[in-house]
C-alpha cells in the first residue's frame, strides 16, 4: 500500500473569475388576442364562480383572498414570468412546476385583473398576457397527496385518517392565524379530532394534524387556504430479531483521546454501551417529551456503535475496539407515537442545541411507506431547511422493506414501485444511504456488491439520484436473517450481534463523514462530503454505456459504496486538489489543475488510458418546498478543461450525463483519457439560478478534482508538487490515529 499523502490545495490565484451576463428570453406565439383573451377572461370567471361556491358554504367571508391557479405555457417558467405575474399584484403562493403556480389576490387586484384581460382581449394590449395558458380553480383534487386519494382502496374498512393539513405559504401572519383557528374549528364541528397545536416548520410552514373521516377530509380540504393534505407518516427502526450473541469483555484501545475525537450526533431512542465503551458518549440529552423505558437504547446502541466503530469485524479480535468518532446521544424517540409532527419538533431541538459543537447528525428512522416523489416530504423539507440554517449534514437510511418476504428475484423488487426510498430519504441536502451485500450467500437474492434485498433505491425526490452513497450490510432471505461479519453491531445488554437493515448503514457513512472531517481545512463539512463522495469506490462500469443503463444503476448505488481511507488522503498515484467558496450568477469560474508532464510523455499501446480525472462539485442552494419541482433554487454546473496533444484547450467531458443533472446538489463524475498534453487543465464552474435568487447572492461550493494514474507508474504526487512549483499547497489536517 503507497504512503498516505495530503491533499492539495487550489489557491485563489489559481482561479479566473469570467464575467457572464444573464440573457432574458421572450417569445412570440401568434395568438389572436380576442380568441385567447376570451380564454382567460373565462377562466377567471370560472375562478369566481367557484369563490362564491365557497362563500354559500360558509369556508370564507367576504374579506377573504381569492385563491386560484395560473397556468403558463409549455415553453414558459415562473423563474424568467414571476416578475409579470407579481406586478399584477397576485402574490405567488406555491409553484407545482415551472408552468403551474398557485396565486392569491385581494378582491380589489382581482377586479382590476378581470379588467386588463377584458382590455387584452377586445383591443390586444397587455401582450405579456400571451404568455399566460389559462387561469383555473385551485380545487380540492389539488391538494390531496396520492396517501389520502387511494385511502380507502388499502383501507376499506378505516372509520378515519390520519392527516396532516399544510396551509397555503406565503400568507400574512394574520390572514394565517384566522385560517388556522377557521380550519380547526371545522374539524372539531366534523366530529374530527386535533392532535396537538398547529405546527411550524423552520420557513414558517404551518401545519394542522388531525383524524377525521375520509368524506370530511373532502368537505374540509376545499377551504382556499389549504394548500396540500397527505396521510400522516409515521417513523421505525428496523430491527430484525437476534441471531446469535458475543458476550465476551469490550474495551476501548487506550491510544486514542476520545475528546479530540469528531462527533456525530445519533437522533435515536438512546444510546446504552457496555461500560467498558461508555466514554465513547460525550453526552446524553433527551428532546422534549422524551423518557426512557424499557426499550431505551435498543436501536441507538446498534446505531451509535456503528458510527462510532465502523465495521467492528474489522477491529482485531482480542475484543479492543478502535474508535473513530464519539457520541453524541441526542434521543427523539420515547414510548409514544413516532409521528412527523413530533419528529420535526425534536429534530429542531437536538439541531439547535448541538449544531454549534457537531455539524454531522445521523438519522436512521424512516416512514414506512415510500415517498410521493412530486412533493418534498414534511421532514425531508424540514431536514434542508436545518441544513441551510445551521450548517450541517443529515446522513439518512434509505429506508427498508419486506419485499425479498414474496418476491422471487431481486430485479422484481427492483422493478416494484414499493421499493422507492421513504421519507425523510428524500432530503435533498442531506446525504442518503442504502445498503449492499457483502458476501455471496446461499439463500440470498443478493449476491455480494449487489443492492441488499431489503434496502429501498431511487429515484429519489422529483427523480433525482438517490441514494447517494451505500455501505456493506448483512442480507436477509425470506426466513429472516442471514448474519456476516459486516452486519455486527454492539446491542444494549447483548455484546455484539448481528444487525440488518439501512439504519445500520447509515452510521457507517455518518463515521465515515466524521473521519474526513479530520483531514479538510477547519473541518470544512462540505469539503468533507465532496470528498466521500469523490472517493467512493463504484459498483458498476459506466464505460461505453448509454444513458438509460447507467441511471438504473445510480438509483441503486448512488456515487458508490463509502470509502472513508480512499477520500482521506491522497497517493503517489492519486492527487486530489481541493477549493471551497461561493459562486454568483454573474461569474464563471475556471479552476486550474495540473497534469505533469511525467504522466503525459508515458508511451502506451493505442488507445490505453493513463488517467482518469474525478469531479465532485457540491453546492449549498436555497430551497423552497412551496416551489414543487422548482424546489431547489440553484445548480453549479462543472465541465474538463484539456489540453490536447496540439496544446489546445478543449471540453472533455464523460458522453452519459451521470451525476451531471440540472438542479441536482452535486455534479459528479469521471472521464478517462489517453492522449493529451500536459500543463494547467481546467474545471470550468457556472451557477444557474431560479426566481428568488438576486444576480449577486452567493451560493456555497465544494469542490474536489482527483487524478489517478491508470498506470501505476508510482511518481504522479511527487511530479505534480514539483512541476507546479509550490501553486498548490499540500493541506495541513489536524491527525487522529484511527486503525
Amino acid at each position: 500500500m503507497t504512503a498516505n499523502r495530503n491533499h492539495l490545495w487550489i489557491p485563489e490565484g489559481e482561479i479566473d473569475n469570467v464575467e457572464k451576463s444573464p440573457k432574458g428570453r421572450s417569445k412570440e406565439y401568434g395568438l389572436a388576442h380576442s380568441e385567447h383573451g376570451q380564454k382567460l377572461s373565462q377562466g377567471l370567471q370560472d375562478v369566481m364562480d367557484f369563490y362564491r361556491q365557497l362563500l354559500t358554504s360558509d369556508f370564507l367571508d367576504e374579506q377573504d383572498l381569492v385563491t386560484f391557479k395560473v397556468v403558463l405555457q409549455d415553453d414558459e417558467d415562473f423563474a424568467v414570468k414571476k416578475d409579470f405575474v407579481e406586478n399584477e399584484g397576485l402574490t405567488i403562493n406555491a409553484v407545482k412546476d415551472s408552468s403551474h403556480a398557485v396565486v392569491s389576490a385581494s378582491h380589489d387586484v382581482f377586479g382590476n385583473l378581470q379588467g386588463r384581460v377584458a382590455r387584452y382581449r377586445d383591443k390586444g394590449t397587455v401582450k405579456d398576457f400571451q404568455y399566460i395558458h389559462s387561469f383555473e380553480p385551485f380545487t380540492e383534487a389539488d391538494k390531496k397527496a396520492t396517501s389520502v386519494l387511494h385511502f380507502h382502496r388499502d383501507n376499506p374498512d378505516a372509520v378515519a385518517i390520519d392527516v396532516q393539513i399544510m396551509l397555503l405559504p406565503h400568507m400574512s401572519p394574520d390572514i394565517q392565524k384566522r385560517a388556522q383557528g377557521n380550519i380547526t374549528e371545522r374539524i372539531l364541528k366534523n366530529n374530527g379530532t386535533l392532535h396537538g397545536e398547529p405546527y411550524h416548520l423552520t420557513d414558517g410552514t404551518s401545519i394542522i394534524r388531525a383524524s377525521m373521516s375520509p368524506g370530511k377530509i373532502d368537505e374540509i380540504v376545499k377551504d382556499p387556504h389549504i394548500y396540500w393534505v397527505e396521510k400522516t407518516a409515521f417513523f421505525h427502526g428496523y430491527q430484525p430479531s437476534d441471531v446469535s450473541t458475543i458476550t465476551d469483555e469490550l474495551k476501548l484501545d487506550s491510544n486514542i483521546e476520545i475528546e479530540a475525537l469528531p462527533a456525530v450526533v445519533v437522533l435515536d431512542d438512546g444510546v446504552s454501551f457496555p461500560a467498558g465503551l461508555e466514554s465513547v458518549v460525550a453526552v446524553h440529552w433527551q428532546a422534549s417529551g422524551c423518557t426512557k423505558d424499557v426499550n431505551w437504547g435498543n436501536h441507538g446502541t446498534p446505531v451509535a456503535s456503528r458510527a462510532a466503530f465502523g465495521y467492528i469485524c474489522a477491529h482485531s479480535e482480542d475484543t479492543t475496539l478502535t474508535p473513530r468518532a464519539k457520541i453524541i446521544d441526542a434521543q427523539i424517540v420515547g414510548n409514544d407515537e413516532l409521528s412527523e409532527d413530533n419528529m420535526v419538533k425534536r429534530v429542531r431541538e437536538a439541531v439547535e442545541a448541538f449544531s454549534d459543537v457537531a455539524k454531522i447528525f445521523n438519522f436512521s428512522y424512516n416512514a414506512d411507506v415510500c415517498i410521493e416523489g412530486s412533493e418534498m416530504s414534511i421532514l425531508g423539507y424540514e431536514f434542508d431547511l436545518l441544513s441551510r440554517k445551521h450548517g450541517v449534514r443529515f446522513v439518512i437510511s434509505a429506508g427498508n422493506h419486506h419485499l425479498f418476504r414474496t418476491q422471487d428475484s431481486l430485479k422484481d423488487i427492483i422493478s416494484d414501485d414499493d421499493s422507492r426510498i421513504s421519507p425523510p430519504a428524500d432530503a435533498m441536502l442531506g446525504i442518503t444511504v442504502g445498503a449492499v451485500v457483502g458476501f455471496d450467500h446461499d439463500g440470498s437474492l443478493s449476491k455480494r456488491n449487489e443492492i441488499a434485498p431489503y434496502s429501498r433505491r431511487g429515484p429519489g425526490f422529483s427523480g433525482f439520484y438517490k441514494p447517494d452513497l451505500v455501505a456493506y450490510g448483512a442480507t436477509i432471505d425470506s426466513n429472516g436473517d442471514v448474519p456476516d461479519s459486516y452486519s455486527y453491531c454492539l446491542f444494549k445488554d447483548k455484546g455484539i450481534c448481528p444487525k440488518a437493515g439501512t439504519s445500520f448503514t447509515a452510521p457507517i457513512v455518518a463515521g465515515d463523514l466524521a473521519q474526513i472531517t479530520t483531514v479538510v481545512p477547519n473541518n470544512d463539512i462540505g469539503l468533507a462530503q465532496a470528498l466521500l463522495y469523490n472517493g467512493a469506490t463504484a459498483l458498476y462500469d459506466k464505460t461505453d454505456v448509454e444513458q438509460d443503463v447507467v441511471d438504473n444503476p445510480s438509483n441503486l448505488y448512488g456515487r458508490g459504496l463509502s470509502s472513508p481511507e480512499k477520500s482521506m488522503y491522497s497517493s503517489e498515484d492519486r492527487v486530489c486538489f481541493l477549493n471551497s467558496g461561493t459562486m454568483n450568477r454573474l461569474t464563471k469560474k475556471r479552476v486550474k489543475f495540473l497534469i505533469p508532464e511525467v504522466i503525459a510523455g508515458l508511451k502506451l499501446k493505442r488507445g490505453e488510458k493513463k488517467i482518469r480525472v474525478t469531479v465532485t462539485c457540491i453546492a449549498q442552494p436555497p430551497i423552497d418546498g412551496t416551489k414543487g419541482s422548482e424546489y431547489s433554487a440553484a445548480y453549479i454546473s462543472a465541465s474538463i478543461h484539456r489540453l490536447n496533444s496540439n496544446g489546445k484547450m478543449v471540453v472533455d467531458n464523460p458522453s452519459v450525463s451521470d451525476n451531471r443533472n440540472k438542479w441536482d446538489t452535486c455534479y459528479h463524475f469521471s472521464n478517462e483519457f489517453s492522449s493529451f498534453d500536459s500543463g494547467s487543465w481546467e474545471v470550468w464552474l457556472e451557477l444557474f439560478t431560479r426566481w428568488g435568487v438576486e444576480n449577486d447572492e452567493e451560493i456555497p461550493y465544494s469542490l474536489v478534482i482527483t487524478v489517478e494514474d491508470l498506470t501505476a507508474s508510482g511518481n504522479l504526487y511527487a511530479e505534480t508538487v514539483r512541476e507546479s512549483a509550490g501553486r498548490f499547497t499540500p493541506i495541513q489536517p489536524i491527525r487522529i490515529t484511527v486503525q
